[in-house]
This record gives structure tokens, C-alpha cells and sequence, in this order.
């Protein structure tokens, strides 16, 4: 459980520091971060999306520690979802490439967590 909270933090630090460059570097406005949603689809699919990984966190949280990777690979869909619909509906704003950053990140924090498991730490 200790190696989840750790690297979700570290997730969470990497995001920032590597989104606050990328706003910096491709000079996305600050209007743009605050549009949430592109669509309606958009808004209901991620909203569903979103739930189902908090519920399954919780449950493999309390429930089925072996299947602890399943909050990595919610949150990777989650914002692999978000990432294809801003690049859809709104690549001009360039805000996809912050949930891609995001969406990577889980990927490795998902690969990190089952190295650990492989190799029993």
C-alpha cells in the first residue's frame, strides 16, 4: 500500500513540474486550462469514467489487494479519454497534451507498480 501512496505522489509532483513547462513552452493560455469539457460526451463520458475508478479503487483498496493495479489502468483510461476528446474537439488549445502527459505518467506509475509486485519489494 506504501508504494502506491508513493508513487502516485511522485505522479502527481512529475505532472506539475512537467505541465507548468509545457504551458511555459507551447504558451497555452490559462482561459484554455479552465474549459473542462469539450462536449457533451466529453462531460457524461468522463464523468462515468471517473466514478468507475473511484469505485473500483476503493473496492480493490479494501477488498482485492492482488488487483491493486487497477487504479493505475482507471486513471491511465480516464485521461487517455479526456486526451483523445480535447485533441478531437480542440486541438488548436493544445490543453490535450497536458492529460497526455498525465496519461503517460499512470502508465509508468502502472508499470513501476508491477515491477514492484513482480519483484516482491
Amino acid at each position: 500500500m506504501v508504494a502506491i501512496i508513493i508513487i502516485l505522489f511522485l505522479i502527481l509532483v512529475l505532472d506539475q513540474l512537467i505541465n507548468r513547462k509545457l504551458i511555459k513552452k507551447l504558451s497555452i493560455e490559462e482561459s484554455d486550462l479552465g474549459k473542462k469539457y469539450v462536449s457533451k460526451l466529453h462531460k457524461y463520458g468522463e464523468g462515468i469514467l471517473y466514478w468507475t475508478s473511484f469505485v473500483v479503487m476503493i473496492l480493490t483498496i479494501n477488498e482485492f489487494p492482488h488487483l491493486r493495479i487497477l487504479i493505475f489502468v482507471g486513471m491511465t483510461i480516464l485521461f487517455a479519454f479526456r486526451t483523445i476528446m480535447k485533441w478531437v474537439y480542440a486541438r488548436e488549445r493544445k490543453t490535450y497534451l497536458l492529460s497526455a502527459i498525465t496519461c503517460v505518467l499512470f502508465i509508468l506509475g502502472s508499470v513501476t507498480y508491477g515491477m514492484i509486485g513482480y519483484l516482491n519489494f
